[in-house]
């Protein structure tokens, strides 16, 4: 049996702040469709002209967070950290679509392979930050808390949590253009494949890493 190779979880948090953005800034350039929790910052993104893809990401995880807390009805300095994750994200989110943006990608056959590589590096950053205490955005850190502090079904929460952003997606989407942005087959691709694809690499990463904390005293603060 192969021996595990020790990797520490804080590792995770950080290849998943660039995985994670990477992805996202891929399928926006595919055109192909976003997935539920992804699309309505993009659709406000798209309307409101002086606000980055990005940007928006930071004041709307905030507002997920405000509500997190009246869930919970409690709040705590370790929640801050989940907007701390949004703001790196955001930033590097703009920066990827920044760089891909000099690139027409015109050809169906190379959106198809940007949109399929994205979805795939999606659930890859989804499992990294699966295995690590640090807070991650605050859709997860979302479902992760109000699930544990109100002792909560979690597949059935994250099933009416995607839901309402599919809801959401589709409103916003009709209500500021009139028509289909970001939502399209493509979402639906998404909902049907990423809980699958996320197990996979979940399992790989517990099967052949041997998950540690580097920082354990900080690890005790969350």
């Amino acid at each position: 049996m192969n021996k595990k190779i020790r990797f520490p979880r804080e590792l995770c948090y950080a290849l998943g702040l660039i995985i994670m953005p990477l992805a996202i800034a891929l399928m926006t350039k595919a055109d192909l469709g976003l997935s539920m929790i992804a699309a309505p910052t993009y659709i406000i993104s798209e309307r409101v002209s002086f606000l980055t893809y990005g940007q928006t990401e930071y004041f709307f995880q905030a507002f997920v967070l405000a509500l997190m807390c009246l869930a919970v009805k409690k709040f705590r300095l370790s929640y801050l950290t989940s907007f701390l994750t949004a703001l790196i994200y955001g930033t590097v989110l703009d920066f990827f679509i920044w760089c891909l943006s000099g690139f027409p990608v015109e050809a169906i056959w190379l959106r198809i392979v940007l949109f399929i590589t994205g979805m795939i590096l999606t659930s890859l950053g989804v499992a990294l930050f699966i295995n690590t205490y640090l807070a991650p955005c605050a859709y997860d850190y979302f479902v992760r808390t109000v699930v544990e502090e109100r002792k909560l079904n979690l597949r059935k929460f994250k099933l009416g949590f995607d839901f309402c952003f599919l809801v959401l997606s589709v409103s916003l989407t009709l209500i500021l253009f009139h028509r289909f942005v970001g939502v399209t087959a493509g979402t639906l691709v998404i909902a049907l494949c990423n809980g699958h694809i996320i197990a996979f690499f979940n399992k790989l990463i517990n099967n052949r890493f041997e998950l540690y904390n580097k920082f354990p005293k900080l690890a005790e603060k969350f």
